[in-house]
């Protein structure tokens, strides 16, 4: 797809700096860019690319200076916003696949809708329904009873367990597992463990994206619920019972232990551990690595560190730790002299 600038500035409604006829049929990297490439900049750690990048069109925002007359520049508002949306529009690409595969299996009282794709030895089972537009690629398996919307994707490997629910333009990537068993076991007298049937399902709302690998757990009794507009990288752990709020994002590797609610437009970084039976505000911000053990009441606040702190407190408390050392050997200093200026006494 060819662009020009002209009309890339009438996309993202921004004003042209330079050749409005120049023309880009690729996107890259500010780096990486050739003088047939569009490419943004939006963090200022990179603007030193500007010098010397090769791109034909730069979206960029109004703080940042036009550094040379060759460089053609779109200022925006937001700038990777509007490059996302010329992702979307021009460049996102366009699955080929339709029809039914002739390997798939479909019970005979599934309904599948119009326009479906259902890949190579996908299983759909008794009662299964799935919305118009959506699609379901090869070897994944989804269980009597569960319902998904309209434009879904549900790539390949997925495993959707019994009665579970997705909304429309949802998409799980490959290897999820949505409706697995919660972790429920119940200590006997005699040392072992009976586990605890899990009877409930799992609710993924509209516009969730889930990432590779990562498993949503059913709930013992109710439901695991997804709010809408939620994004969860790979390798993330979810817990039965466990309800996240609308538009949260979770990154990879994060855990959230057995009916936990956590509040909307939170962000979970990297490696986060939450704790189980806790509620989490909204807006609520947790750093990399972080260990939530109780409950956070009010909306809005910044978190780190294992058990979490706000994060001042937080970066206080590692400022105390670098200087342990130089503390330990004061310490020691005093504790001679005050044997010393005992002997002293004594002597």
């Amino acid at each position: 797809m060819k662009l020009s600038a002209e009309q890339i500035a009438e996309i993202v409604n921004g004003s042209i700096e330079g050749n409005k006829d120049v023309v880009v049929d690729t996107v890259a990297k500010i780096e990486d860019a050739t003088p047939n490439s569009l490419c943004f900049l939006s963090n200022k750690k990179y603007k030193h690319h500007l010098k010397d990048t090769k791109a034909g069109i730069v979206l960029v925002d109004e703080s940042i200076n036009k550094l040379h007359d060759q460089l053609t520049i779109i200022r925006c508002s937001h700038p990777y916003v509007a490059f996302c949306q010329i992702l979307i529009q021009y460049f996102d690409y366009n699955d080929p696949n339709h029809g039914i595969h002739p390997t798939a299996i479909i019970e005979p009282s599934a309904k599948i809708g119009q326009n479906c794709h259902i890949g190579s030895h996908v299983y759909i089972g008794n009662n299964v329904e799935i919305g118009d537009n959506s699609k379901v690629f090869a070897n994944s398996s989804i269980y009597e009873h569960s319902k998904i919307g309209q434009n879904t994707s549900i790539r390949s490997n997925v495993s959707i367990y019994y009665n579970t629910q997705i909304g429309d333009n949802v998409i799980i990537h490959s290897g999820a597992v949505i409706g697995s068993d919660g972790f429920g076991h119940a200590p006997l007298p005699d040392g072992t463990y009976i586990k605890i049937p899990q009877i409930g399902n799992v609710i993924i709302n509209n516009n969730v994206e889930i990432g590779s690998n990562t498993s949503v757990d059913r709930a013992n009794m109710g439901s695991t619920i997804i709010g809408k507009g939620c994004r969860i990288d790979n390798l993330v752990q979810i817990a039965h019972g466990v309800e996240i709020g609308d538009n949260t994002v979770i990154a990879g590797q994060t855990a959230i232990a057995g009916s936990t609610k956590i509040g909307a437009n939170c962000v979970l970084a990297g490696q986060v551990g939450v704790g189980g039976h806790l509620t989490i505000a909204d807006n609520t911000q947790f750093g990399g690595q972080a260990g939530v053990n109780k409950d956070i009441k009010k909306p809005g606040g910044i978190y780190t560190g294992t058990p979490h702190l706000t994060f001042k407190e937080e970066m206080k408390s590692r400022v105390l730790w670098r200087n342990l050392p130089k503390i330990e050997q004061r310490l020691r200093t005093l504790e001679n002299k005050l044997n010393n200026n005992a002997k002293s006494k004594n002597g």
